[in-house]
């Protein structure tokens, strides 16, 4: 025979307070998580729009300083000064110096790349999408890398030096190749017309990987430009930002 314990109306009405107030404790929990989640969603993170070093990554040997162009300096002295090729000094600072590198104005700041990088193609180019783009076009729900609108065939380089960590004919990328670099970054360069280098394949600065096409999801010739801190997709940094920190302007 069970005995039924009982509670007085004070007791009671006590129990019931601290039972609603568990349960609201509880949904209140579950609220803030959901709005977290949510805001987590929405794009990319923060730290995806800073340059941010990947896990064993060694020390980035930084840009030389700018120089400021003084009255009677040539781009070949200045070159030879900061202890860079003259072409690539040329190539970074062509949005600075125009078309004719024997016409310097003294004023100008130059900025020098640092030793063993380069952009990653050597010619006019229109940025098409910019890296955090939002749209539903992309899985990620935004762009996550740089396009550089470039006619089929425009000689792609490595921007610096790494190993071929993979190369690929397949999926929305079309033809790509995956290179990890020296900082322990990994570059993607994909919707290429041609690969030319191959798995395991040792790689500098310069040297030429492939040219660029329309392969995969494209909507015209182009090459997607893309830095991740891993091999998988989602582990993306800003390429803009990344190539900035060697003295390379995109």
């Amino acid at each position: 025979m069970s005995t039924r314990r009982y509670l007085s109306p004070r007791k009671r009405r006590t129990a019931v307070a601290v039972v609603l107030a568990a349960l609201l404790a509880a949904l209140t929990g579950a609220g803030a998580a959901s709005a977290t989640g949510s805001a987590a969603a929405a794009g990319p993170p923060t730290a995806y729009a800073r340059h941010v070093a990947a896990p064993g990554a060694a020390p980035a040997e930084p840009a030389p300083p700018p120089y400021r162009v003084r009255k009677g300096d040539t781009l070949t002295a200045i070159a030879r000064r900061l202890g860079v090729p003259l072409d690539r000094l040329y190539t970074v600072n062509r949005s600075v110096i125009g078309s004719d590198p024997n016409l310097l104005r003294p004023g100008q700041v130059l900025r020098a790349p640092a030793p063993g990088w380069t952009a990653p193609v050597d010619a006019e180019y229109r940025i098409s999408a910019r890296y955090g783009l939002p749209g539903d076009g992309w899985i990620a729900g935004y762009h996550t890398g740089v396009d550089l609108a470039v006619p089929t065939g425009t000689p792609v380089y490595s921007v610096g030096p790494g190993e071929v960590h993979s190369t690929s004919t397949e999926g929305a990328y079309g033809n790509h190749i995956l290179i990890r670099m020296a900082d322990g970054h990994y570059v993607l360069y994909a919707h290429l017309d041609r690969m030319s280098v191959a798995e395991g394949d040792r790689v500098e600065g310069g040297a030429r990987i492939g040219d660029s096409g329309n392969t995969g999801n494209s909507t015209g010739p182009h090459l997607h430009f893309e830095v991740r801190t891993g091999t998988d997709y989602g582990t993306d940094v800003d390429p803009v930002a990344y190539l900035a920190g060697y003295g390379i302007d995109i």
